[in-house]
């Protein structure tokens, strides 16, 4: 992978629009030839969710080229190599939620490990939107002690490999690690 940057943050702190933000940095000079794809993992399950996921669609601009997918997104980023120079995937958490719950029969701990060694094996730069939900209370019920304890593993792995990891609140990212943004 060329670069990979981790987006953080609580539910509408404004990660999505910051993603799009440092995609559009990755991309080469040549902004005519760069291919920049927006990697989709929510799905429409009810109205509210059409609600957001069209107003995320208004967000991006023209330029970027959408890819839908709520359940093999490791696949996703196989098809991929050779066709982008940018990848941003909103959201990894939203992903792992539809594996526990729509597809309860996934090992999420083996299918977080395999999304982490399918970004790795890129050729082009990744940035990875996720919801930080490890900063409550621990969960009462096991399935969702499974989602947050997995989630937080695969932050943690993700943060490791990033180049950049910001952290979103109020809309102002905040630089946990990295550079100058």
């Amino acid at each position: 992978m060329k670069h990979l940057t981790l987006i953080l943050g609580g539910a509408s702190s404004g990660k999505g629009k910051y993603a799009l933000a440092r995609g559009n940095r990755y991309c080469s000079s040549d902004k005519q030839n760069t291919k920049k794809y927006y990697l989709a993992t929510a799905q429409a399950l009810d109205d509210n969710m059409l609600s957001r996921i069209e107003a995320r669609k208004k967000e991006r601009a023209s330029d970027w080229i959408t890819l839908e997918e709520s359940i093999k997104v490791p696949d996703a980023f196989s098809f991929l190599n050779k066709r982008a120079d940018v990848v941003v995937i909103d959201c990894v958490s939203l992903w792992l939620s539809h594996l526990l719950m729509i597809r309860g029969d996934y090992d999420i701990q083996a299918e977080s490990e395999t999304l982490i060694a399918a970004i790795q094996k890129v050729d082009f730069s990744v940035v990875v939107v996720s919801s930080e939900v490890g900063c409550s209370i621990v969960p009462a019920d096991p399935v969702s002690r499974l989602f947050t304890e997995t989630l937080g593993r695969m932050h943690q792995s993700l943060a490791l490999l990033a180049d950049e990891v910001y952290f979103m609140t109020a809309g102002i990212p905040i630089q946990v690690k990295g550079g100058k943004s």
